[in-house]
């Protein structure tokens, strides 16, 4: 006999059960009160049109947040000996530039870092930008996302003992921004988001929204940023301003610095260049420069090793590395 919807205590109880319970929670829930997943969410629905009062109104502390809203940064403490930190960001795949790509592959191959942090924009969502479009390409976003990932499963082969770390940037927000404006009723479906695109979960690559960043230590803040000055390292000045510390970002395909002294002590942060194509088809002659970064993590101190990408080439170690 199929169960009845419940009423007044009974639905009220229902209702605050659900809201506060995960996706899985949610099951148990439906189980409870002698439903399927289905019907119990019919009945959340039900409940929110039918009854004004605050009680069977979602909740709306426990809906999904913006990415980033919190802006809390996930933490990582590396041991007491030197851990090493790999740094990439801005592939922008399909637009990845294959050489650079694979020079740093190369490195990274060889170092074999601690930690590997991917600092956005991995992938491009051209087909959901909002600026002018080529039609040939509108189709192609399931490709997009399979090289996303045929990457990070080349990655996991070559860095086998490596963790690691997601960033989200402004184009994997491209994404959130795109359902909640242009598709909201499919803005809440799981498998459209980052982590059930790029199957994070199989492939053990942890994720963090865009703008919270990840901590190393306290001290050293890697995060993608949103904000673009004119020349290299003036973003990397305002990005002190606006964080303070020290820490590296990605977003202005630009390599640069900024040092600060003051009586506190020395601080630095770093652009981190890219790894994408230099000349893009919507934009003419940019201000560009390919290159990643190694940060060395020995307690409370650091020290960073940015690798430029010149001419097809990268030097490191007394060694140059071409394809």
């Amino acid at each position: 006999m199929k169960r009845k919807k419940p009423v007044g205590e009974e639905l009220e109880s229902f209702c605050l059960l659900w809201d506060k319970s995960s996706r899985e929670g949610k099951d148990s829930v439906a189980t409870n009160f002698g439903a399927t997943y289905g019907t119990a969410c019919n009945w959340r629905s039900q409940a929110a049109a039918e009854h004004p009062f605050s009680a069977l109104k979602p909740n709306v502390s426990t809906l999904a947040k913006r990415s980033g809203e919190t802006n809390a940064p996930l933490r990582l403490d590396t041991s007491t000996d030197m851990q090493t930190i790999a740094v990439i960001n801005d592939t922008h795949n399909p637009y990845q530039d294959i050489v650079a790509l694979t020079l740093a592959e190369k490195l990274l191959q060889e170092v074999q870092p601690a930690v590997l942090v991917y600092a956005g924009d991995v992938n491009d969502f051209y087909q959901i930008s909002s600026f002018d479009k080529d039609p040939t390409r509108i189709s192609q976003m399931q490709q997009d996302v399979d090289t996303v990932k045929d990457m990070f499963d080349r990655h996991n082969e070559q860095l086998p003992d490596t963790r690691k770390i997601l960033l989200g940037g402004t184009h994997e927000d491209r994404l959130q921004r795109f359902l909640w404006s242009k598709a909201p009723a499919l803005s809440s479906l799981e498998c459209l988001t980052i982590h059930e695109l790029y199957g994070l979960k199989e492939r053990v690559i942890e994720y963090v929204p865009p703008e919270c960043g990840l901590m190393v230590n306290n001290i050293f803040l890697i995060i993608h940023g949103d904000l673009v000055s004119a020349n290299a390292s003036y973003t990397a000045k305002r990005m002190f301003d606006k964080h303070g510390g020290c820490g590296m970002h990605g977003h202005t395909h630009r390599l640069g610095s900024y040092y600060k002294r003051n009586r506190f002590g020395v601080w630095g942060w770093w652009e981190n260049g890219c790894l994408c194509d230099l000349n893009p088809d919507w934009v003419k002659h940019p201000d560009w420069q390919h290159g990643f970064s190694l940060v060395h993590f020995v307690k409370s101190r650091f020290y960073v090793e940015q690798i430029p990408i010149v001419d097809n080439k990268l030097l490191y170690g007394g060694k140059v590395y071409s394809v």
